[in-house]
């Protein structure tokens, strides 16, 4: 599997769906992190990109709200808080758009800048999601879109329902607790690869430097090499290849 990168790239502010769209305003918050722990994502339709920064001391969210009327583009927002030492984002779509049987739609697309060090827990409904350059823990919850992990200087944690997976570039471990549907690729990684649950689609893992197991599989392929720990997977071998 091999994501469009140029399409990667700038999903955050140029999701496929927003050609669809009539409506679009600007949403921005800065919230202060000195001090904190942890920072949450609560996201909803639209493409979401977070980057760590070594030369931050703030959160700085800025995005692009989209809807197909006026009047719900309005209820389309950003609410930031600070409780202590976490910082919370969280995008609010109106339960009215985006039902299939209506022609109403609304999404928030979000680059969020954080400090590089500062724990961050996503919970997405839909859109591409990327998170890139964050050395503290990482965890993903997320339903649909592809999700894209470069450079992570931590462990990093995925439930996803569907859409393709490509980690690249971690510094902990991976784990990989439930994934429906979709292709899986995890390169480079010192610790170890752990996949929970994969129900359909192919399973890419090279330069592990820990174990690689993966407890169940439903279909799809599971090539791997470079795994310099133990190696427990499925023992059907129609489904399991090693290309070295």
């Amino acid at each position: 599997m091999r994501f469009p990168r140029v399409m990667l790239a700038a999903v955050a502010m140029c999701p496929m769906s927003a050609a669809a769209q009539d409506y679009d305003a600007p949403r921005t918050a800065t919230v202060n992190a000195s001090g904190a722990t942890l920072l949450r994502i609560d996201a909803r339709a639209g493409g979401l990109r977070v980057s760590g920064r070594t030369d931050l001391t703030e959160v700085r969210i800025r995005g692009t709200a989209r809807a197909s009327d006026r009047a719900l583009l309005e209820d389309v927002k950003l609410e930031t808080e600070r409780n202590g030492n976490e910082i919370s984002v969280r995008v609010v779509i109106p339960e009215t758009a985006n039902r299939g049987w209506r022609d109403d739609h609304a999404s928030l697309d979000l680059v969020i800048e954080t400090p590089a060090a500062l724990p961050v827990d996503i919970d997405d409904t839909s859109g591409d999601l990327v998170v890139e350059s964050v050395t503290g823990r990482i965890r993903i919850d997320d339903n649909s879109g592809d999700i894209r992990v470069r450079d992570a200087g931590s462990d990093v944690s995925v439930r996803d329902n569907s859409g393709g997976i490509d980690i690249q570039g971690v510094k902990g471990s991976v784990g990989i607790e439930e994934d429906s549907s979709g292709e899986i690729e995890v390169y480079d990684v010192v610790g170890s690869v752990r996949i929970g649950r994969d129900s359909s689609g192919s399973i890419d893992v090279s330069r592990v430097g820990g174990d690689f197991i993966v407890e169940r599989d439903g279909s799809g392929s599971i090539d791997y090499d470079g795994v310099k720990g133990k190696i427990d997977i499925p023992t059907r071998d129609r489904y399991r290849r090693s290309r070295r």
